[in-house]
């Protein structure tokens, strides 16, 4: 049985280290992954014009979009992403209307003065 050169157990072990990767010294948390993704900043057209947003913003604006179009799908999804967030809060929740032609068509046609 002829065979190639004998070679140590030390030189076999030194080119098997050479070739490993190495693992990160500490890995991220799947909470902390989620995090970082969704709060990196995504660029979307909103009525034709760019805007820049988080991922997170990006994503309930157009579930919104969806629900409002009368997409169920869209409502549950919603609704899921409203009970992660509330689940942590760490402050209150703050509620904030954008005026537009659209807000003040519904506060018009919603509104019915002081004899209700």
């Amino acid at each position: 049985m002829a065979s190639g050169p004998i070679k140590s157990a030390a030189t076999r072990g030194a080119r098997r280290a050479k070739g490993r990767r190495r693992r990160p010294a500490r890995r991220e948390s799947t909470l902390e992954i989620m995090d970082r993704l969704l709060t990196r900043r995504v660029s979307i057209s909103v009525s034709g014009q760019a805007r820049r947003l988080s991922a997170s913003e990006a994503i309930v604006l157009q579930l919104m979009q969806k629900a409002m179009s009368g997409s169920p799908r869209a409502w549950r999804a919603l609704l899921k992403y409203q009970e992660f967030a509330n689940s942590r809060a760490d402050r209150s929740t703050e509620l904030r209307f954008v005026e537009s032609d659209y807000t003040r068509a519904i506060a018009k046609s919603s509104w019915r003065g002081p004899d209700g």
